[in-house]
């Protein structure tokens, strides 16, 4: 059953922002191009990051859970301020990805036609896919490389 969770919990999220950043970066590069944007590029963008809103929010429940009685890393030891972080960089990625969903949303016609939703779009959508980058990178170290840390306990908790 870990086996199984482990993908859909940590790496399903990943996959559905990428997918959503490289489509909204595809209806303006082919949009600039060619002068037609494609709403259904747009539309998959969104679609996209939906999913990878529903499965974050489900991703931060579990990694809750592993940082209270997990085995790889946990709030009371060494790198437990390293998951403080984590935790409060998912929080800013929901807040950015809310964002991108009420701008894209604003607007029933084509998106290219509302200057403003569409530079918050492409910024949150930039925005978003750094703090993957980030949140991945020191989730991989506290997985994998731990040892390379700096340890970064959180001292109010020991």
């Amino acid at each position: 059953m870990i086996r199984v969770m482990h993908p859909l919990f940590v790496h399903l999220h990943i996959a559905f922002f990428v997918m959503a950043f490289v489509a909204m970066y595809t209806w303006l590069f082919r949009g600039m191009a060619s002068s037609v944007f494609e709403d259904r590029v747009y539309r998959f963008s969104r679609a996209n990051t939906w999913a990878g809103m529903v499965t974050l929010l489900l991703s931060m429940v579990a990694g809750l859970r592993d940082a209270t009685v997990g085995t790889v890393a946990r709030f009371t030891g060494p790198v437990g301020g390293w998951l403080l972080v984590k935790v409060a960089l998912a929080v800013i990625l929901v807040v950015v990805y809310g964002t991108f969903l009420h701008w894209s949303g604003r607007k029933r016609s084509y998106l290219q036609e509302d200057r403003s939703a569409m530079l918050w779009c492409l910024a949150t959508q930039l925005v978003g896919i750094i703090l993957v980058i980030v949140i991945t990178a020191i989730g991989t170290m506290l997985v994998f490389y731990q040892d390379l840390l700096p340890r970064f306990p959180l001292s109010f908790l020991q």
